[in-house]
């Protein structure tokens, strides 16, 4: 594969951000299998944020040579306070993570914290070197990745948080660090401590999260960026805001269906960010179905037309969320049945 169309498929949606494309291009000329990792917090029931999109960019880059790398991070669940710190249940928890993130991304290496950091000096040394070289406003600053904006609520943990997340890629051998775009401001500090400490040169990849179904927040000015998309994005925690990856058919549908839609409104609208970066790549279509009255079956194949559509008011919201409900649920539903145990158990648990 030449690097024009490596390039191609790891810029691709949902990618938003290469830090820098110029050292991709490089790094794909000088290696032939860069490494990447990416990191996932145990910290409950993933939605199809956290699987498809996500998903989709670690299958993006497997695609274009790169060796992909995924960390179920039990020891940041704890740093951050997740599932009460009850170690037995995150391991319990994780191992769910794996079989489940197998089966979207089968190429990829799945590898627990606990067994990465195991009798790992060298790893804690430099955790402790990075954490000389990072002031506690520096590491403030990044700590809107874990949703915290004041520092009086922050514990000694929640600061240790970013620097094994700079510490995990060194671990990894990872050239390409990989996650949502909230997490910008630690990948930041990570590139930043490689060139201080020489420790080589990253590229992170940050890739689009899907808004909250729910009504967007109304943003103050001044704030910057990520701490917006951290306010706006799908979230587990907020009823209503997202769609489980073991969604039932009717959950899916009921979500879709409640979702925020206002007629002919594109920006921030959650609905079409479904069809955007989930259903079109996934489906390759999205097939409306409609009275003739109201304009007859029409099948989108363009996210682009289906956009403009919209916008144009040739599309009503009801129309599209019957269409895209009963498509995600199409997605969804192998993986839903496949891991119902796990559901059922989980349910129970979390």
């Amino acid at each position: 594969m030449d690097i024009e169309t490596r390039l191609d498929l790891i810029k691709s949606d949902p990618t938003e951000e290469i830090v820098t494309e110029e050292e991709l291009r490089h790094l794909l000329e000088t290696k032939e299998h860069p490494k990447h990792y990416i990191g996932f917090e145990i910290s409950g029931m993933p939605h199809i944020g956290h699987v498809l999109v996500a998903g989709k960019k670690i299958n993006d880059l497997a695609k274009a040579g790169v060796e992909t790398q995924i960390l179920l991070a039990d020891w940041h669940t704890v740093a951050n306070e997740k599932l009460h710190g009850d170690w037995e249940l995150i391991i319990k928890v994780a191992d769910f993570y794996k079989r489940l993130f197998k089966e979207v991304c089968p190429k990829t290496k799945i590898i627990l914290g606990s067994d990465l950091y195991k009798d790992n000096d060298e790893y804690w040394k430099l955790v402790m070197k990075m954490a000389s070289k990072t002031t506690i406003a520096r590491a403030t600053r990044t700590l809107t990745i874990m949703g915290r904006s004041e520092k009086d609520t922050l514990h000694v943990s929640q600061y240790v948080y970013p620097i094994m997340q700079a510490a995990d890629i060194h671990a990894f051998g990872a050239d390409i660090p990989h996650a949502g775009i909230d997490q910008r401001r630690v990948h930041m500090l990570a590139k930043e401590l490689f060139k201080e400490m020489s420790l080589g040169t990253i590229v992170p990849i940050h890739h689009h999260l899907l808004g909250s179904l729910l009504e967007p927040p109304k943003i103050t000015e001044g704030r910057e960026k990520e701490e917006i998309v951290a306010a706006m994005k799908m979230s587990k925690s907020k009823p209503g805001s997202a769609i489980s990856i073991l969604a039932a058919e009717e959950e899916v549908k009921t979500s879709v269906k409640n979702a925020w839609c206002p007629e002919g409104v594109k920006d921030q609208n959650p609905v079409l960010e479904l069809c955007k970066y989930i259903v079109i790549p996934s489906l390759s279509r999205l097939k409306i179905e409609r009275p003739s009255k109201f304009g007859g079956d029409v099948e989108y194949t363009s996210y682009q037309r289906l956009e403009e559509d919209f916008t144009a008011k040739k599309l009503h919201p009801m129309d599209l969320k019957g269409a895209v409900g009963a498509s995600l649920s199409a997605l969804i539903s192998p993986i839903s049945k496949k891991f119902s145990k796990d559901k059922e158990w989980l349910g129970k648990v979390l």
